[in-house]
């Protein structure tokens, strides 16, 4: 009788014990709830593809992946994002690569090298082909504990400046906004003195006169108000490219359900398309308004975007020689021969 008095309890015992180490995952499986850092205001189009996205895959997965967006860096800033996602204090992270060019230098080279794209959707296409084609962009991504989800696109950063510059001679002491480690090096180029600001900076710099002049898009001119303190828009692309990516903590990823991942990789991929649209028809958008705010619209000398053009440094080559020293030289090579490909250069 107490032998099988014992063996009741001990089954009884073995049932509980297996509810209860099973229920917390079948709790955290029913519903997840992850916290998203974004360096933008909510204002820009790519916060609404962002909204979209998070509502998006709440709806596909019924309600059990709920994402939560914290703008304009609430919680945390722009350059804090990457440690704070190491450390698990966010789940996810928009945030630019071009901040952090030593830990993400293949994913920070298109987001940084200067005048060395011209179109939205060569953005696209680069990195559709770089995230599928040179698995060392995922490696890199991996090896700071993140994996990337899609990348948003940027209207093409024109010089706009608080007062006009008619060619390069003008550039020569003008203090120009610069981020990463490539584009100050444009700036010197042209005979400017590069200095960093953060996207919230921007205003009170130009306000200040902490910087003459910023690279930045049509539309980002609009939702950060910049025409009330730079009026001067020249025709010259100083950057074009992917800008911050959506990421999400590998542990995070690692831990979600398979359906799960493969709901949020097609909301991801919608969403990149998405994003290209929308930021395009922002562009168009915004120059009508921006001329309704008294901004003026300057061509700047072809031969002049030729020489500053000609007197960058060979920002492909350094690219290629500082990856060769890590090792990595081979998927830099390619890294480059795809880049060529996509802009026919």
């Amino acid at each position: 009788m107490y032998t099988r008095s014992f063996g009741i309890v001990a089954a009884l015992l073995a049932a509980a014990t297996l509810v209860f180490t099973a229920s917390p995952a079948r709790a955290l499986d029913s519903l997840v709830k992850l916290r998203m850092s974004s360096q933008w205001t909510e204002t820009t189009a790519g916060a609404q593809v962002d909204k979209w996205w998070a509502e998006e895959i709440r709806q596909r997965t019924d309600g059990t992946v709920n994402i939560k967006i914290f703008w304009e860096g609430a919680l945390g800033k722009a350059k804090e994002n990457l440690g704070l996602i190491q450390k698990g204090a966010i789940d996810l992270a928009a945030m630019s690569p071009g901040y952090f060019p030593a830990e993400l230098p293949f994913h920070a080279a298109p987001n940084s090298i200067p005048m060395a794209m011209s179109e939205v959707s060569q953005a696209t296409t680069l990195m559709e082909r770089l995230l599928t084609e040179v698995p060392e962009f995922d490696q890199e991504a991996a090896r700071n504990g993140m994996k990337s989800l899609f990348f948003h696109h940027l209207n093409p950063y024109k010089l706009v400046c608080k007062e006009q510059i008619s060619g390069l001679s003008d550039m020569k002491g003008k203090k120009v906004r610069t981020w990463g480690k490539d584009m100050p090096r444009m700036v010197q180029a042209a005979g400017g003195v590069p200095v960093t600001l953060g996207l919230p900076e921007l205003y009170e710099g130009l306000s200040r006169g902490t910087v003459d002049c910023i690279p930045f898009s049509v539309d980002l001119m609009v939702n950060y108000k910049i025409y009330e303190v730079a009026k001067h828009v020249h025709d010259i692309t100083l950057w074009e490219g992917p800008t911050n990516a959506v990421w999400i903590s590998r542990t995070v990823w690692n831990d979600m359900r398979p359906d799960h991942q493969k709901v949020v990789q097609q909301v991801s991929f919608e969403a990149a398309k998405r994003d290209r649209d929308q930021v395009v028809a922002a562009g168009e958008t915004a120059v009508a308004t921006l001329k309704a705010k008294g901004v003026q619209f300057h061509e700047f000398p072809e031969a002049d975007k030729k020489q500053w053009k000609t007197a960058n440094p060979d920002f492909f080559a350094d690219f290629i020689a500082e990856q060769e020293k890590l090792g990595r030289g081979d998927a830099a090579r390619k890294t480059i021969t795809i880049w060529r490909e996509v802009v026919g250069s």
